[in-house]
């Protein structure tokens, strides 16, 4: 309860600040962008606050679990794009503009930017929704396990207990084999006369891969292969359409051998750890918007910093440094390439994982955004300046970590969250205590971020231009936090989309490379390429937008592909597509009195 308490009381202090900070709004600049008072210290922490989120936390620390040292390339797509964003922060900063489509509309006008609040929309939802995710990851593990349940026969379990998991196997220690359970299905006011089977195959660490490669082959049906000394859920689909999910809907016949079934719940389920993050998050931005989450991502970007830098170390010397990790994964069986770095990612795997986030972070709206709140150029150039190598090695710290980490967690299971986990079990208790608290104020901060952006897009770019021109300041910021409380709750529905689907890390590629391939091309050519058109720019951001969409579904193209082309995911077809339209177009209508804002 410690864990949960700490991040109770953070909460407090965070809703206390937001309320102080809400007095002092009063116009849409403060809401938006602070009333461009940020100093470049400031600014450092809130920048990196919010790009220090759920996808360097979860997402690529959950990658490290899976891949081991490799996924120390991650983060380079980060530290190209942060140099690269440096040299546009100047002219950014310049421009006096709130918002990025604000920029896209100076140059290319008003059908170009409302494209881009189009895209931006749907890309930050998608972002704002796996934040959302996070959030209730966080609660729910903090808040730990009801005691467990074995199993007898003839036990009943809900549709909502067996589709969620909670119903697990345990083998016997050290035992290999095959086993199963059978269970009846709830047939109007009785049970099945048939019995269904799901089972288990539990393989020595050096066979898992190939026993699950075969099954993933076969098409297997509830039928599934884990480690020995490991866990399996038992998720069964398929049945009980018509019925609640808290409907008794299966009964079990028989149980498995060479070891027990048992009923694990969470005491706070992900679903209402989920809507628990999304009210506080909303509310949050709500109250004060950047002002708010400027000052205390001071606080949260510091500790971080400093609970990463402590946590390092902890983790090596409880791993038994280098050597034990070596020992560790060897015994493991599983993990042959966690102590390599090359050689375990293709070059076609490299593009798909750095190119979304160095799209993302030349054109990343909140980045922006807090340069259009600094208090002039130089201030925001130097803060971006220093990103470059303070969000590298933030980011190596948080790979290196969960990397570490990884060696004392043979079980997939504990491993999904890594990081969350050995917080609370392999680093000391206050060191503990501050890594979750930091965890759930980046992911705050992040979400937050994310959301307030559309909220403000949507004013300056839509209502104050098409709408209601003449609106008033205290009209404005009424309606930025009704807004706000809008696209939170748009947000909340996509998370539900996403909940089960695909890991953190996926979502987050996905949702940046809609942003990156419909809006960065166009954005950068706005501030640097004269002839730029507006003609080359829809057609930018369309094709782009269309392409990330659409690229998994068009299947009779990736087949036509060569097997080396056929690798790439929707980043490279998408991001090419965009630039070629841009150029191409922009020349065959550019005219020489064309230029660059800025």
């Amino acid at each position: 309860m410690i864990y949960l308490v700490s991040i109770l009381v953070y909460l407090f202090v965070l809703t206390g600040i937001g309320v102080y900070k809400s007095r002092q709004v009063k116009t849409q600049d403060d809401f938006a962008v602070a009333g461009r008072s940020l100093s470049p210290w400031v600014m450092v922490c809130t920048m990196l606050a919010v790009w220090i989120g759920t996808g360097s936390i979860v997402g690529n620390a959950g990658q490290a679990y899976r891949d081991g040292m490799a996924a120390l390339i991650l983060p380079f797509g980060t530290f190209i794009g942060m140099i690269l964003l440096s040299q546009l922060a100047t002219r950014a900063r310049n421009l006096e503009a709130s918002t990025v489509p604000e920029i896209i509309g100076a140059r290319y006008g008003g059908f170009a930017r409302a494209l881009a609040v189009i895209a931006l929309i749907m890309a930050y939802m998608v972002i704002v929704g796996y934040q959302f995710n996070a959030g209730g990851m966080v609660l729910e593990v903090i808040t730990g396990k009801k005691d467990a349940v074995v199993l007898e026969p003839s036990a009943e379990l809900t549709k909502f207990q067996v589709r969620k998991g909670y119903v697990v196997f345990e083998p016997e220690a050290d035992w290999t084999g095959q086993t199963s359970l059978a269970f009846q299905v709830k047939q109007g006011d009785g049970w099945s006369a048939q019995t269904e089977k799901f089972t288990v195959d539990v393989a020595a660490g050096e066979d898992i891969v190939a026993a699950q490669e075969q099954l993933a082959e076969q098409e297997a049906v509830n039928h599934v292969a884990i480690k020995v000394n490991s866990m399996a859920k038992i998720v069964i689909e398929g049945h009980g359409a018509d019925v609640g999910k808290h409907t008794n809907l299966y009964r079990v016949t028989a149980l498995p051998e060479h070891g027990r079934l048992i009923l694990s719940e969470p005491k706070l389920t992900a679903q209402h750890a989920t809507i628990i993050a999304a009210i506080f998050i909303i509310t949050y931005t709500m109250l004060a918007g950047l002002l708010s989450l400027a000052f205390t991502d001071i606080v949260t970007g510091t500790i971080i910093t400093i609970a990463l830098v402590i946590a390092f170390p902890v983790l090596l010397i409880k791993a038994g440094g280098f050597g034990g990790m070596t020992e560790a994964f060897t015994a493991m069986g599983d993990r042959p390439d966690h102590m390599r770095f090359f050689g375990v990612y293709s070059k076609a795997t490299i593009i798909n994982y750095c190119l979304p986030v160095f799209l993302l972070v030349l054109g990343d709206a909140n980045q922006y955004q807090r340069i259009f709140a600094s208090k002039n150029a130089k201030g925001a150039k130097t803060a971006v300046m220093i990103m470059i190598f303070l969000a590298l090695a933030i980011e190596l710290l948080i790979i290196g970590s969960a990397w570490i980490a990884s060696s004392l967690i043979p079980d997939p299971e504990n491993g999904r969250y890594v990081l969350i986990y050995a917080a609370k079990h392999f680093m000391p208790l206050p060191l503990g205590i501050l890594f979750l608290v930091t965890v759930v104020g980046i992911i705050i901060s992040t979400a937050d971020s994310f959301l307030l952006v559309p909220a403000t897009t949507f004013i300056k770019d839509v209502y104050q231009v098409y709408i209601n021109p003449k609106a008033n300041e205290k009209h404005v910021v009424m309606l930025s936090r009704l807004l706000v409380l809008t696209f939170g709750i748009i947000a909340y529905l996509v998370s539900l989309a996403f909940a089960e689907s695909t890991t953190v890390f996926r979502k987050a590629l996905y949702a940046f490379t809609i942003y990156g391939a419909a809006i960065t091309p166009c954005l950068v050519a706005a501030l640097f390429w004269d002839r730029a058109t507006k003609h080359g720019a829809i057609a930018s951001i369309l094709v782009g937008t269309v392409m990330s969409l659409a690229w998994e579904e068009m299947t009779f193209i990736k087949n036509a592909l060569p097997a080396w082309a056929a690798e790439f995911e929707a980043v490279l077809p998408a991001i090419t597509l965009s630039v070629v339209a841009l150029v191409g177009i922009s020349l065959l209508t550019s005219k020489k009195t064309a230029k660059a804002v800025g």
